[in-house]
């Protein structure tokens, strides 16, 4: 039997980016009917305070296009992190090499971007919304889903032996 197929979404504060990502990500695998088959996360490379409630303009955001973030709390990425997911999707490069330079060698090939499965387009990254307004966040709402429609469509889920009903 196959062990369930574990993903981390990872932005700096885990705040905003990242639990957006989660949020998106579980909401597809559910209306797609591979929410028990997929186990998401989330966590932040610089969390100063770990505990804190996912930003409101975020969920906000996500609430307004029909997707819970759940009560989500920030924390830190950890060491085992890196072996316990299959998959670890930086929101942008700054992100990638934070993850790159704390990553055990034999764990790297986990961590990559996550616009690399949005359509083309040359994004190098989701922007952080944080200092900005609610259009912001919308604007990013967008790029994590888009991202995410393209990590279902992507071969990631057939290499794992899970096929979309």
């Amino acid at each position: 039997m196959m062990s369930r197929l574990s993903l981390l979404m990872v932005c700096r504060h885990n705040i905003c980016r990242s639990p957006m990502a989660e949020g998106l990500m579980r909401h597809a695998l559910k209306h797609s009917g591979l929410g028990w088959k997929v186990k998401v996360a989330s966590a932040g490379t610089h969390v100063a305070v770990s505990g804190q409630r996912t930003d409101e303009r975020a969920r906000t955001v996500a609430s307004e296009h029909g997707v819970k973030l759940g009560r989500g709390r920030s924390r830190a990425i950890k060491p085992r992190d890196f072996q316990r997911f299959d998959y670890i999707f930086a929101m942008d490069q700054e992100n990638l090499a934070d993850l790159l330079e704390i990553c055990p060698e034999a764990y790297c090939e986990k961590v990559q971007l996550l616009v690399d499965f949005s359509g083309p387009g040359g994004l190098v990254g989701i922007p952080d919304p944080y200092y900005g307004n609610l259009n912001g966040f919308e604007k990013v709402f967008h790029l994590v889903q888009e991202a995410i429609d393209g990590v279902l469509e992507n071969e990631v889920f057939p290499k794992m032996g899970i096929v979309r009903p």
